[in-house]
This record gives C-alpha cells, sequence and structure tokens, in this order.
C-alpha cells in the first residue's frame, strides 16, 4: 500500500493537468445545496454519464480549494480508497471476530456495513451525519452518496475539512501541512 506522502506525490501530476481544464465562467462554479435537496436539482440530475478523470480531480480541487484544505489531501484520499474511479459503487465490511470474518448459516460471510463511491464513505458511520459546507451551513450526509459522485464528493470533502481542522487544533502551529494530513486521513471513515 502507497504512503500518504506518495500518493500526494502521484496526485500532483494529474491535478497540474486537470489545472487546464478548470473553467473560470460563472456557469462552471460550484454550488453547495443540501444533500437531501440535490434530488430535485436538475444539474445534480445529470450525473449519469461517468465523468473523466480530469472531470473528477477538477471538481475535487474545486471542493478543495473552497474549503481551504491542501488539494493533495483531497486527491490522494480519492486515489487511496477509489483510484479516482467515481463509478466503484460499493465495497462491503465484513464481521469480524478473532481476526477471522464471520459467515452466516449458509456458509456466507457477514457484512457489517459498506463504503460507497469515488470517497469509499461507509453507509453505517456517515449516512444521516450533519456535516458543513464550505461556508459553514449545515448538510445531511444523504443516501445519494452511494450513486452521486459529486455528492460523495462533498460529503467526504467535508468530512476531511472538519477531520483537518481538528488536527490543527490538536497540533497546533509548528505541525507540518503533512502532519495534518496524515492524521485528518487516519480519521477518515
Amino acid at each position: 500500500m502507497k504512503s500518504l506522502a506518495h500518493i500526494s506525490r502521484d496526485m500532483v501530476h494529474h491535478h497540474e493537468r486537470a489545472e487546464k481544464f478548470r473553467s473560470t465562467d460563472d456557469a462552471a462554479q460550484i454550488h453547495y445545496l443540501p444533500l437531501s435537496e440535490q434530488a430535485g436539482n436538475p444539474q445534480a440530475q445529470t450525473q449519469a454519464t461517468a465523468p473523466s478523470r480530469e472531470d473528477v480531480l477538477n471538481y475535487l480541487g474545486h471542493l478543495a480549494d473552497d474549503y481551504r484544505l491542501p488539494p493533495k489531501l483531497v486527491y490522494a484520499v480519492a486515489d487511496a480508497e477509489s483510484s479516482v474511479h467515481p463509478d466503484i459503487k460499493r465495497r462491503p465490511n465484513y464481521v469480524t471476530k478473532n481476526g477471522k470474518i464471520v459467515k452466516d448459516k449458509n456458509g456466507n460471510p457477514r457484512v457489517d456495513s459498506w463504503d460507497y463511491g469515488l470517497m469509499q464513505i461507509n453507509d453505517k458511520s456517515r449516512i444521516g451525519e450533519t456535516v458543513k459546507d464550505p461556508e459553514g451551513h449545515r448538510f445531511r450526509i444523504g443516501e445519494d452518496i452511494e450513486t452521486d459522485w459529486k455528492a460523495n464528493a462533498r460529503a467526504a470533502v467535508a468530512i476531511l475539512a472538519h477531520e483537518y481542522g481538528v488536527a490543527e487544533l490538536e497540533q497546533g502551529p509548528g505541525a507540518t501541512a503533512e502532519d495534518r494530513a496524515q492524521q485528518t486521513y487516519s480519521a477518515y471513515p
């Protein structure tokens, strides 16, 4: 498994390529809505086609900027969780006991929870959680993280922003950005 620093270095190259695709017109500006309100939003409903890797990195870069997070951290998490593939739907977390997977009466592994999407957000611990958008408005993480890659990314970056803030407070002014990033990722679901 790659270290966070190694993943960060790899993702810088991808981010630099994505930067040239960033649009500056008003139509491309990101508009945040509470996740529960996005079902009626025509812009959110256009997520059916799979985006390119550059589209995903561009969107993650905007989110990192909006939340004032190091873009390398956001890219590294997306890379570590899904190799920056927004079409990854879910990955099971199995029930374990004494280091072994517990099976049901039919011999199938028992699933405790699922991790969903681009940022592999856990359904059991995160759906229903309240987080903040970049302006500090609260929104609830909804089930749309399972199918909408942008909702998944927004929720994940909001979680990362909170954890990064905790790391800044706990580590104080002498810590490096990499120290804060490592603590942030260790607290990520």
